[in-house]
C-alpha cells in the first residue's frame, strides 16, 4: 500500500486530488493530509486517513514538520499543492534519506513559482507569453498595464493599472510585481497531461465563462489544436509526467500564455467531471500504473458546458491529530 502525502489541503485543488485518488484506488491507498487549520475546517480531511495540522509553508518550521510526518508515516509519494510547498519539496529532494519518495516537484517546478522566471522560462522555449515592461518602459509607454505579484496564484493581487498609479506604489511593492500588457478575451485554461518518457499527451480547454474567488465555477470546455500544441511544447520542455494546468489569453499575434501552474488547479475538477480524470491520470502516470482509462483524445467538434456548485460538510465531529 502507497501512503501518500497532500499538501494544502483546505484547497480546491487538494481536495479534488484527494477525491479522484480515493475514488479509483479505494483503500489501497493511505491518504495523509496537511494544513494550516484544524481538520474541522478542512474537508479534504474527511476522505484522507490521517490528517496534520501544520505551520504556514512559508515559515522555517513548515520544513522541520513536513520531514517529520514523512519519516513518521513513511512517506512513499508527496504531492505539494502551495507555491512554497512546492519549493520546499523540491529542497527535499536532495536529501538522501528520500531518495525512495516521488515528490512531484523539480528544479523547474520550484523557479516557475516566480513569474518572472516562468515567463521567461517560456519564452526561451518558444511558447507565446504576453510582453512585459520594466519601470523604464511604463515611464516611456504610459499605458495601462496587468500587475501581477511575482509569487502570486488563484489571481490574488491581480490588478489594471494605469502607469501613473504604477509608479506611485511603495518601493517594496514594485520590487515585487510583474508588469504585463492587458490581453484580450477569451480566457482559456489548459488542464494538460503529458507523460514525458512515453512521449503522450492530452490537453482539455476551458472558457472561463464565470469566476469566482479566482476559480472557474461555470465552463465551456473543448478541444482546440493550436493549445494542445501549446501545451505538448510545455510538456516536452517541463519533462512533464502527471498534469498541470495553464492561462491564456489573446494579444495581437495570438494565444500567449498569461499564466502557468506547475500543478492542477481547483477548477481542473470540472474537466474530470466531464470524463476526462488527469488526476487521477496523473497519478497513475507517476506510479507507473495504466492511465489510458482515465484519458483519452477529445472529439474536435465534442463540446461540454460544466457548473461549479458548492456542498456542504458537517465538520464539527471530526478529530484532529495535530504535529
Amino acid at each position: 500500500m502507497r501512503t501518500i502525502l497532500l499538501g494544502g489541503g483546505g484547497t480546491g485543488t487538494s481536495f479534488a486530488i484527494a477525491t479522484r485518488i480515493r475514488a479509483n484506488w479505494g483503500n489501497g491507498v493511505k491518504i495523509i493530509v496537511t494544513d494550516v487549520f484544524d481538520s474541522k475546517l478542512v474537508t479534504s480531511s474527511i476522505i484522507s486517513d490521517k490528517f496534520f495540522k501544520v505551520p504556514f509553508a512559508n515559515t522555517p518550521d513548515f520544513e522541520d514538520a513536513l520531514i517529520e510526518i514523512i519519516l513518521r508515516e513513511r512517506i512513499d509519494v508527496y504531492i505539494p499543492v502551495l507555491n512554497d510547498e512546492i519549493f520546499v519539496a523540491w529542497q527535499l529532494m536532495s536529501d538522501p534519506r528520500f531518495k525512495n519518495i516521488d515528490f512531484w516537484s523539480s528544479e523547474i517546478h520550484a523557479s516557475c513559482i516566480d513569474k518572472n522566471y516562468s515567463q521567461n522560462w517560456l519564452a526561451v522555449n518558444n511558447i507565446p507569453v504576453p510582453a512585459v515592461y520594466s519601470l523604464e518602459d511604463v515611464l516611456v509607454d504610459k499605458g495601462n498595464y496587468i500587475i501581477k505579484p511575482k509569487n502570486g496564484s488563484g489571481g490574488r493581487g491581480v490588478s489594471l493599472m494605469s502607469w501613473v498609479d504604477l509608479l506611485n506604489l511603495p518601493d517594496q511593492i514594485k520590487n515585487n510585481i510583474v508588469v504585463q500588457e492587458i490581453c484580450e478575451k477569451p480566457e482559456i485554461t489548459v488542464d494538460s497531461f503529458f507523460d514525458y518518457d512515453a512521449n503522450i499527451g492530452y490537453s482539455y480547454a476551458r472558457e472561463r465563462l464565470e469566476v469566482k474567488a479566482g476559480v472557474c465555477t461555470k465552463a465551456r470546455l473543448f478541444f482546440d489544436k493550436e493549445l494542445d500544441d501549446i501545451a505538448k511544447k510545455i510538456g516536452q520542455a517541463l519533462k512533464q509526467r502527471g498534469t498541470i494546468c495553464f492561462q491564456l489569453m489573446k494579444n495581437k499575434s495570438g494565444w500567449v500564455v498569461t499564466d502557468f501552474n506547475l500543478r492542477s488547479g481547483a477548477g481542473t475538477a470540472m474537466t474530470c467531471a466531464a470524463g476526462y480524470d488527469v488526476l487521477s491520470a496523473a497519478y497513475a502516470c507517476r506510479v507507473g500504473e495504466d492511465y489510458s482509462k482515465f484519458v483519452s483524445q477529445m472529439n474536435i467538434n465534442e463540446v461540454h458546458y460544466i457548473t461549479r456548485q458548492y456542498s456542504e460538510f458537517v465538520m464539527t465531529s471530526h478529530e484532529v491529530s495535530c504535529i
